[in-house]
């Protein structure tokens, strides 16, 4: 009838907006792809592990470490180009010396040139506010890129959790390498989070390894029950 119908209009409409709604699956990727803050998005990725989703926790890290990565990337970028201005005003310190030498210190126009009110000066001070913002960044990097090694790890251990061994390594190996290259952190340096890495990805390697004697005894296994009943 008329009535039934807009009945389960309205209770369709209260269960679209009902935050005690269960979300299906893909509901719940879309709303991964659609994050953009990594902090949420890790707690997403905690929120399905909790929940045996690992599936799911997988797809938040990914989407978390695209983030970070892009972070990384916008920081590199930055830092460049701070390195090309000091660059530049490198080269003017120089030419100006430059001249300073060739036409000695009588001049007027020298005089003037080197003042406290000169453009010298100010470059001089976009110098050293150069730097300061290269050590900014600097920071910033490793703290972006040491994310970035959590997320893998992260990543490792969801893996781990699904005895993918061998990706749960590649994750442990990448984590480890943006420790070793970027953010020039090593192991036996007391660096908790450095030794935690190498060692899983020993355990990993082990874990492949035992894997694979394992699936080598199961074929010759197999083999043999098949030639007793041949």
């Amino acid at each position: 009838s008329v009535d039934d119908d807009k009945s389960t209009t309205r209770r369709d409409a209260i269960l679209a907006v009902s935050p005690n709604r269960k979300k299906s699956s893909a509901e719940q990727i879309e709303d991964i792809e659609v994050e953009s803050n990594i902090d949420m998005l890790l707690e997403m990725a905690s929120n399905h592990l909790s929940l045996g989703k690992n599936e799911l926790a997988l797809q938040a890290y990914r989407r978390a470490m695209k983030r970070a990565f892009a972070d990384v990337m916008s920081v590199k970028s930055r830092l460049e180009e701070i390195k090309r201005k000091q660059a530049e005003l490198l080269l003017e310190e120089e030419e100006l010396a430059s001249i300073n030498g060739a036409g000695g210190g009588g001049s007027n126009f020298l005089t003037q040139l080197l003042s406290p009110s000169s453009k010298d000066n100010v470059d001089v001070s976009e110098l050293e506010l150069s730097k300061k913002q290269e050590l900014e960044f600097e920071l910033s990097l490793l703290q972006v890129a040491s994310r970035v090694a959590d997320i893998h790890n992260n990543m490792g251990v969801v893996h781990e959790m699904n005895r993918s061994y061998k990706k749960a390594k590649a994750s442990y190996c990448d984590a480890l390498d943006v420790y070793h290259n970027t953010c020039k952190r090593f192991e036996n340096n007391d660096d908790p989070d450095v030794d935690r890495t190498y060692r899983n990805v020993e355990r990993m390697q082990n874990a492949c390894e035992s894997e694979e004697q394992f699936a080598a005894l199961h074929e010759k296994a197999s083999k043999i029950v098949k030639q007793a009943h041949t």
